[in-house]
């Protein structure tokens, strides 16, 4: 995972008598006046893709999709629940320092110009990354992050910062809809998400809101008409969908331009049982019947491995509830001289394809390729959480279309042909009858087309992972059947069996520079067990 160090440039201004030295700006030096909208745009999107996606393959370990060789350090930790402050830095850098105090200067810089779209798309960045963020760590700075000169910003709570975000998207909306001056460059010139399309633009504001709204199934104020209503607005097919598309730069090292998971997973993620069981529908209350079949991602999504013998075979998967975790699986290598690893735990595929020698040692995951795509927010994402809100409803025939929609849509993304994706959605192993669908059915199948997603996290902790009333573990009544605690818990921060990853920990920066701020904010915050405190929505 991401472990870069960026140094924060101070640009110190100096007064001189020489006032011939302001005539001109320079045009390689960040002010008000360049680079013009279409130049800041796209980093501002690439490195809010990083962060997104980088705080996706932390929930990843933690929610048990990923495994990780041992003992990677914070890769492990995260497989055991334990974010200490350095594992959670990346994403909070990625977005405070190149990212969020970016986007001011491009809405002064589109003002200037007429640029409305610029502004909206500004203030669609802005608002997703505070919410996810505030989602992931429960309390951010978010009014004080930007004021000028101030080092200690103080913290404000995740119920704030939705407050802000949800009106913000109301805002960039709204800028979307209006006709750019002719002075201003069309989107098309700085988007490299949406490649200028306004109406995705407007469709992700509105899934935004969808998702953002949902998270408040434990709160009284909780409204599934304001969520429909969201929805309908919101991506309706895969083409309108928020999908990031990377860089293959064959026989160039530098990584810079790859998918995110590529990066992230590097050689050391593994695929664990449980999401292989949510995938083959081997789990408590799973689709079946005489017309069952496999599930067409399997084979993209889960890595395969040539044996001695010249097959390919799967890859075995790491059981986050057994031994193996605290001391395996081991790291290996290839030893192409004798056709052989140098560790027997080689039968726990590697998640990047390789090839060496004339064999290959892994084919990969769909996520994991050089130029993959990053889902960011899908039409999948939004019929899922259509599903959800019409189960809830006691709508349970349109609730199963969505459902079908959503595996329909995911697979589409990956690539999985039109004619295959109908006969296993008309298979006995996905739900035919309206009756007989359930959340867990629902959520299983959201898990997997959100793989490495962070919204992962959100649902988990909303549907209570596979616990009842009590916090206890319950596959009767549980939503994610098999989500165990693992064998190697953080007991320091879990010490109940009912205890739960609820939050992340807070970034070493502000526990170094800023520890005032953070106990005010919470004084519990720096004891272990901050942890499994649940976030403003994730508590009645």
């Amino acid at each position: 995972m991401k472990k870069t160090i960026y140094l924060l440039l101070l640009s110190v201004a100096f007064t001189s008598c020489k006032k011939w030295l302001d005539i001109n700006d320079n045009p390689s030096s960040p002010n008000s006046s360049v680079p013009a909208p279409e130049q800041r745009l796209p980093p501002i999107i690439a490195q809010f893709a990083d962060g997104y996606e980088s705080a996706g393959t932390r929930v990843a370990f933690l929610a048990q999709q990923l495994a990780v060789t041992y003992a990677n350090s914070n890769n492990w930790n995260l497989t055991r629940w334990y974010s200490n402050s350095s594992s959670a830095n990346w994403p909070w850098q990625s977005w405070y320092v190149n990212t969020a105090v970016n986007l001011q200067p491009l809405i002064e810089a589109s003002e200037k110009v007429g640029a409305y779209h610029y502004i909206g798309v500004a203030k669609i960045i802005k608002a997703w990354g505070f919410g996810y963020l505030a989602d992931f760590y429960g309390m951010l700075p978010y009014d004080e992050f930007d004021v000028a000169g101030n080092l200690t910003p103080k913290f404000d709570d995740g119920a704030y910062v939705q407050e802000k975000v949800l009106a913000l998207l109301d805002e960039a909306i709204a800028d979307l809809q209006k006709t750019q001056e002719v002075t201003a460059p069309s989107l098309a010139q700085g988007d490299i998400l949406n490649q200028g399309n306004v109406d995705n633009w407007i469709r992700l504001a509105n899934g935004l809101k969808a998702r953002f709204l949902n998270h408040l199934v434990k709160r009284p104020e909780y409204n599934p008409q304001a969520v429909l209503d969201a929805l309908a607005a919101a991506p309706q097919t895969d083409d309108q969908s928020a999908i990031i598309q990377y860089v293959d730069e064959e026989g160039v090292a530098d990584n810079s331009k790859a998918a995110l998971q590529y990066v992230n997973i590097g050689l050391t993620g593994r695929v664990t049982k449980l999401y292989y069981d949510y995938l083959s529908n081997d789990y408590t209350g799973a689709p079946s019947g005489t017309g069952n079949m496999a599930d067409p991602r399997i084979n993209l999504l889960i890595p395969h491995m040539e044996n001695a013998s010249g097959e390919l075979v799967q890859t075995q998967f790491v059981d986050m509830a057994s031994t193996l975790p605290l001391t395996g699986p081991a790291s290996y290598s290839y030893r192409p001289a004798s056709n052989s690893f140098s560790s027997k735990d080689s039968v726990y595929v590697q998640m990047r394809a390789a090839e060496e020698g004339g064999r290959i040692l892994s084919t990969g995951s769909w996520y994991t390729q050089r130029g993959g795509k990053g889902l960011l927010l899908t039409n999948a994402e939004m019929r899922f959480i259509e599903a959800e809100v019409e189960l809830r409803l006691g709508q349970s025939a349109e609730a199963l279309a969505a459902y079908k929609a959503g595996i329909r849509s995911h697979m589409s993304i990956i690539g999985i042909e039109g004619a295959l994706i109908e006969q296993f959605l008309n298979s006995s192993s996905v739900i035919q009858n309206p009756g007989d669908l359930t959340m867990s059915h629902v959520m299983i199948q959201k898990y997997i087309a959100l793989s490495y997603s962070p919204e992962v996290w959100c649902d988990l902790r909303r549907m209570n992972y596979c616990t009842d009333a009590s916090g206890s573990y319950n596959e009767t009544v549980g939503i994610y059947k098999g989500f165990k605690r693992p064998a190697h818990t953080y007991v320091e921060a879990y010490p109940s069996p009912n205890d739960w990853p609820r939050r992340f920990a807070v970034p070493s920066y502000e526990i170094n520079y800023n520890i005032e701020q953070v106990l005010t904010a919470n004084p519990n915050a720096a004891a272990p067990t901050y942890l499994n405190e649940p976030v403003w929505w994730d508590q009645p």
